[in-house]
């Protein structure tokens, strides 16, 4: 097993929605993020063939991070006897879809400026561009706009309703914060492996001399590397113990020698992770999943998302260095 640097931060992804006469706009907001993002425009073989354009867009509601939809003035209509050119009905329609899923910070809007936009996104913020030549530097100023609030949703991560949000959660409230009061509260410790018979053998006792132990927590980089057959690879040279407590024994890996208590690693392998693999199982359509490494993409943003709901959450001790993070290779 080798244990690589986590990044976490991996790179955004964009879902770009415009009508048919809108995609040189939506072609020049993708030049202004391909940099630091993954942005696909609707257009970009994202629809699959014989299925309904609701039931993909549905799918993809919930797979990016960010949603940019374009108000063009394609439609003529009469407002109040004003002849008007208003955004088509479906780009109004998938900016309410993403703004419900992924939510009102994450979904945003680029507006031609003679475009009229309904009352009822009176209180929104649009950010709005002038046509010209040069569509990429048109658009330029709403895209950095765009962009200003994407760091502000970075740094304010918000709890979202990710499956493995959920089960971060879980594993630090039943876990983590459990293992951490046990060290602040006990004077000394059990440390012991089971046999095949699920009975205690190399059994030994531990004075805790540290009331604040480092403990890493291993992140797959595959979900699939969390099921029981696969385990054993991955912590191959590791020693798997429980550490009783007062209340309940709890489960580590070891990295070292057990009998040298001066020089002992605890190490942690999540595999409540497990649940977001039958979660991406049951959301997201089969044929979806198979298309351009997409379950890859939604596995990566759950392991992510579940390490930055535990940084959220354990603030104060990953800055102390307590709990770490670090990510497993098995190859």
């Amino acid at each position: 097993m080798s244990i690589l640097t986590v990044t976490s931060n991996n790179r955004k992804s964009i879902f770009v929605a415009s009508s048919t006469e809108g995609l040189e706009v939506a072609r020049a907001v993708k030049a202004n993020f391909d940099k630091e993002a993954d942005v696909d425009i609707w257009n970009e073989n994202v629809f699959s063939l014989n299925k309904s354009y609701l039931s993909s867009l549905l799918n993809r509601s919930a797979f990016y991070d960010y949603a940019i939809i374009l108000f063009t003035p394609d439609d003529k209509a009469v407002v109040r006897d004003e002849e008007v050119f208003m955004p088509r009905d479906n780009a109004i329609f998938e900016f309410g879809l993403f703004m419900g899923s992924i939510g009102p910070a994450r979904a945003f809007v680029i507006a031609e400026e003679t475009a009229k936009i309904l009352s009822d996104f009176q209180g929104i913020s649009i950010s709005k561009y002038r046509t010209r030549s040069n569509l990429v530097a048109a658009v330029g100023t709403a895209c950095d706009e765009i962009r200003k609030e994407m760091e502000v949703s970075e740094r304010r991560y918000r709890f979202s309703l990710l499956p493995s949000t959920s089960l971060a959660i879980g594993y630090y409230k039943n876990f983590i914060e459990k293992v951490l009061r046990a060290f602040e509260t006990m004077d000394e410790y059990e440390i012991f492996e089971k046999n095949n018979d699920d009975e205690k053998i190399n059994i030994q006792k531990r004075k805790i001399r540290n009331r604040v132990p480092t403990i890493t927590i291993l992140l797959p980089n595959k979900l699939l590397n969390l099921l029981p057959q696969n385990l054993n690879h991955i912590a191959y040279g590791m020693t798997k113990v429980n550490i009783q407590s007062k209340s309940r024994p709890y489960p580590f890996y070891l990295e070292g020698d057990i009998h040298d208590e001066d020089n002992l690693n605890f190490f942690d392998i999540p595999t409540t992770l497990l649940a977001s693999l039958e979660t991406i199982e049951k959301v997201f359509e089969e044929d979806f999943l198979e298309r351009d490494n997409i379950r890859e993409s939604i596995e990566r943003r759950e392991i992510g998302n579940f390490e930055k709901t535990l940084r959220k959450l354990l603030k104060d001790n990953v800055e102390n260095n307590t709990i770490k993070f670090a990510m497993i290779n098995p190859n």
